[in-house]
Formats: structure tokens, C-alpha cells, sequence
């Protein structure tokens, strides 16, 4: 008599690196917040009580997660220019790896330990910094800083990715999709303008004076704005004390 075909595939051999990675897919399909041990489980076809052998707690397993979501950030080399241009390209690819995650970048704003693979982004930042003639002084607060522009960046461009498949799902293709986010863009810019300008001008002057610029500009050219910005502040000291 034949074997009977299998109907199920063959149980994945535990591990914390299956663990983490069906972590990560959980949050890519259904966001933090959803995302359980029961569910962790499940999705590793085990118990509950089985992830503990490996991992303490939750907050330790979505910080793993938030680590493997950066894994494959490339660090720029001397090919991509000087230590600015290539701080841009980090903080640039750091922010679209966590971008491709759901809201994953939400994790790095709670407090977790860094991971290797986050230390090893850090070491790059700090390095560039310090190549740059920022302080050491500077060097430390930016890196809390710079990270968190990084992780509010992704979070916008993860929010725009969500409305987009969501655009796809109900039929439309990936094309007509990215229309349909920047037409829905331009509108809340439209009406976001409108707002401004219907406002008193003896209460908000200044709000109805720049009115026009508050809503002006792509997201590219604000998210390029806002690093640039960021690192000519923490040159700025540098420069004066060389005046």
C-alpha cells in the first residue's frame, strides 16, 4: 500500500534564531502591539513556555526582533563619498530597513538594550561623527538623537507603506496605489493649507503668514532637510570655536 502523502509540513527545529524571525514576521503582517507569545508560538508550532528556554520575557524578544530588522543595513564606504555623505546614507538605509517592518521602530523608543546588530550602526555613526570634528561631547547626545530621527523617519514611511498595500488589497496595482497615496498626500496637504488659512489673523499671525511653506515641499526633500539640519547643528560649535 502507498505511503500517504503529508499534509503538513515538517516541524521547524526550534531555535532563537526561528523564534526571532517568526517575530519579525508577525510584526511585518500585524504590527507590535498584536504581537504575543501565544501567537510567537503558534507560529513556531510550539508552546508557550517553550520560548522562555530562550528568550526571559517579551520586551527581550521584540527587542531581538527590532535588532534582525537592521541585520542587512549595508555601512557605506569611502566610495560613497566623504564622512557626511556617508552619515546621510547610514541614517537613510537605517531608516528604510526599520521602515519595511510595520511599526518595529516603535521597539527602539522603549528602552531596550541594543543588539549587535544596532551596536554595529552605532559604532559607524559615532565613527563618522568623530571623522566629521563633532566633539565627543556631541558624539554621544547625537547618537540618542540621531536615533531617534531614525526611528520617528521610519515610523512615517512605515504608516505611508501600510496605506499603500492597503490601496493594493482593494484592488488596485502597486502604480495605481502610489497614486492613490499621492493623492491622498496632496489633499490632507490641501486641506491642512486650508486650515491654516481660514484661521484669525489677530490670534495666529504667524501660522497664517506661513501658511503657504507649512505644507510645502515632497517627503524626500523635508527628510533630507531635517538631516542636513541636524548635522550642521552639531558642526556649528566646531566651527565657531575655529573662528
Amino acid at each position: 500500500m502507498p505511503a500517504r502523502p503529508r499534509t503538513r509540513s515538517a516541524k521547524t527545529t526550534l531555535s532563537l534564531d526561528v523564534i526571532v524571525a517568526a517575530t519579525l514576521a508577525l510584526v511585518d503582517e500585524l504590527g507590535c502591539e498584536a504581537v504575543s507569545m501565544r501567537r510567537v508560538s503558534q507560529a513556531v508550532q510550539t508552546g508557550p513556555a517553550s520560548l522562555y528556554v530562550y528568550v526571559p520575557d517579551r520586551g527581550a524578544l521584540m527587542a531581538l526582533a527590532h535588532d534582525l530588522a537592521v541585520a542587512d543595513v549595508r555601512l557605506p564606504t569611502d566610495a560613497d563619498g566623504d564622512w557626511r555623505a556617508r552619515l546621510e546614507l547610514l541614517v537613510d538605509r537605517a531608516v528604510t530597513a526599520l521602515a519595511a517592518h510595520n511599526d518595529i521602530a516603535t521597539v527602539g523608543m522603549t528602552g531596550t538594550l541594543p543588539g549587535p546588530h544596532i551596536l554595529r550602526i552605532t559604532e559607524e555613526l559615532l565613527r563618522l561623527l568623530r571623522t566629521g570634528g563633532i566633539s565627543d561631547a556631541a558624539c554621544a547626545w547625537a547618537a540618542d538623537l540621531i536615533g531617534q530621527y531614525i526611528a520617528s523617519s521610519a515610523l512615517e514611511e512605515a504608516m505611508c507603506s501600510r496605506a499603500r498595500r492597503s490601496q493594493e488589497r482593494v484592488g488596485g496595482s502597486p502604480p495605481e496605489a502610489a497614486a492613490e497615496e499621492e493623492k491622498a498626500e496632496e489633499a490632507f496637504a490641501a486641506r491642512l493649507d486650508g486650515l491654516y488659512r481660514s484661521l484669525p489673523a489677530e490670534r495666529y499671525p504667524t501660522i497664517r503668514a506661513l501658511a503657504p511653506l507649512l505644507t510645502g515641499g515632497d517627503g524626500a526633500t523635508r527628510a533630507a532637510w531635517k538631516i542636513r539640519v541636524l548635522i550642521d547643528g552639531l558642526l556649528a560649535p566646531a566651527r565657531s570655536d575655529a573662528n
